[in-house]
């Protein structure tokens, strides 16, 4: 345990939202477990993108990412920006391409009090010193993923999405992929418009845990 952490258990009783540990934020050794890996290629059947992902979802990220989404520590989002960026950068995409994130749903953004996709792409370009955009939005009537198994998350294809046209390459973003369902609906409606998708880069890929 370093000083930092010690210090914030001993005074502010705080807690590591990945291991329960004493720390202030993510504490210094899940620090090291999640940026000490190497980004990974995403293995999926079905996959219509190339996709990074830069540690798996479990056990730690399963706990961090939740709490940045839906508890309201907001103080995560420079540390899964970081992890983002890393997943961005192996892909290696050309300067000029733009960093856009998978829209969430207007439903989600206004539960959570913020858009968490938006915030994450803007903290990862501006760290890879490139430029994000909105391109896409969710249609009326999308599916929601949470809660529908495999077949049905599979299902969810391009008319989920809307997307507007831009003549640079783009790296698509998002936290976690689990089917990568949501990836290839996002990825086929910039195709769908003329748009070159580079790659796509996650944060998390919910089938691999950390060994």
């Amino acid at each position: 345990m370093g000083f930092i952490d010690a210090a914030a258990d001993l005074l502010l009783g705080s807690r590591c939202p990945g291991c329960g540990g004493p720390g202030l934020g993510v504490c210094r050794g899940c620090t090291v477990a999640l940026r000490g890996r190497e980004p990974h290629r995403v293995r999926r059947a079905g996959l219509h993108v190339d996709v990074v992902a830069a540690a798996p979802y479990r056990p730690l990220l399963s706990h961090i990412i939740p709490s940045f989404k839906d508890d309201g520590a907001w103080g995560l989002g420079p540390f899964l920006s970081l992890l983002l960026a890393t997943a961005i950068t192996h892909l290696e995409p050309p300067p000029q391409a733009l960093v856009v994130p998978v829209a969430t749903s207007p439903s989600s953004v206004r539960r959570r009090g913020f858009d968490h996709g938006l915030h994450l792409a803007r903290g990862a370009a501006r760290r890879l010193g490139q430029e994000h955009r909105r391109l896409l939005r969710r249609s009326r009537g999308g599916l929601a993923q949470r809660g529908l198994g495999r077949l049905a998350r599979l299902e969810l294809t391009s008319e989920t999405f809307r997307a507007r046209f831009t003549d640079r390459p783009v790296i698509l973003v998002d936290d976690v992929v689990t089917t990568g369902a949501t990836l290839n609906g996002a990825c086929e409606a910039l195709r769908r418009c003329g748009v070159h998708v580079w790659g796509a880069a996650v944060i998390a890929d919910a089938n691999t845990v950390v060994s």
